[in-house]
């Protein structure tokens, strides 16, 4: 159960507090990851100050900030989403969420040696997806190639037979969700392990940031807003939707 905190309702803006560490990105986008543990109070600029925030937008009026920072346990992630219909989602079933409404998103690599220009995920590459689920924050972890097997086949009109390796609800991630008005923040402690990452100063790996809009329903997702990845504009296809595309990721520097 997520608890009560702040949650400013300011709008999305390059003023402000954060000013000086929010930027508008253009070609490779870039991101450095501070050493740091969020308390996750419901106000961002707060529980990340110090850290880089990013921001993006694909139309007018929906529009996102995002940050992230690590400590030796877990990895820290937090978006702040602009919508009208905030948080909404209908899935029945986890890894269903990123088809059926408003979620969150964090795609990267955690092999530093991956090709950066690789058209297709291989070991190392994963998706987090967060949205809600009849009610519950819940995390989903997706990795298309995995040692680990727990796999989950996926079809659309196009592809009736796309299988990932590994699709797992990561129960020991602890979200925290605060809505106001027209807006929602979402802030994840992510347990290192859960993610096969390690990291450290000076490391650098490839990923993108991203969410889903869904219709005022929240029946289905309508709209795909990320970072770095602006090949997002197939819609109405399960398997498209689900497929990662890492030479389009940003970088992360962790510091």
């Amino acid at each position: 159960m997520a608890r009560r905190a702040r949650f400013s309702p300011a709008p999305i803006s390059p003023r402000g507090r954060r000013a000086g560490l929010t930027r508008t990105l253009a070609g490779t986008r870039r991101i450095a990851a501070k050493k740091l543990t969020p308390k996750f109070s419901g106000d961002f600029e707060k529980d990340f100050a110090g850290a880089e925030i990013v921001k993006f937008q694909k139309q007018d009026a929906p529009a996102v900030r995002a940050s992230l920072a690590w400590d030796d346990q877990n990895l820290y992630l937090a978006w702040e989403v602009r919508d009208a219909t905030p948080w909404i989602n209908g899935a029945e079933a986890a890894d269903q969420m990123y088809l059926s409404g408003d979620t969150v998103d964090f795609q990267m690599s955690t092999d530093a040696k991956a090709d950066t220009k690789r058209d297709k995920a291989v070991a190392g590459d994963l998706r987090l997806s967060i949205g809600d689920l009849k009610g519950q924050p819940t995390a989903v972890l997706y990795r298309q190639v995995s040692d680990k097997k727990q796999p989950k086949i996926f079809s659309s009109g196009v592809i009736k037979s796309f299988t990932v390796d590994s699709v797992t609800t990561l129960t020991a991630a602890r979200i925290e969700v605060k809505k106001h008005g027209d807006r929602y923040l979402i802030q994840a402690a992510i347990p290192l392990d859960a993610l096969d990452l390690k990291p450290s100063a000076g490391l650098v790996l490839r990923g993108d940031f991203g969410v889903t809009h869904g219709d005022p329903a929240g029946k289905r997702t309508r709209l795909r807003t990320y970072w770095s990845n602006q090949h997002t504009g197939i819609g109405d296809d399960a398997v498209f939707e689900l497929m990662l595309e890492p030479k389009n990721w940003g970088e992360v520097t962790f510091q």
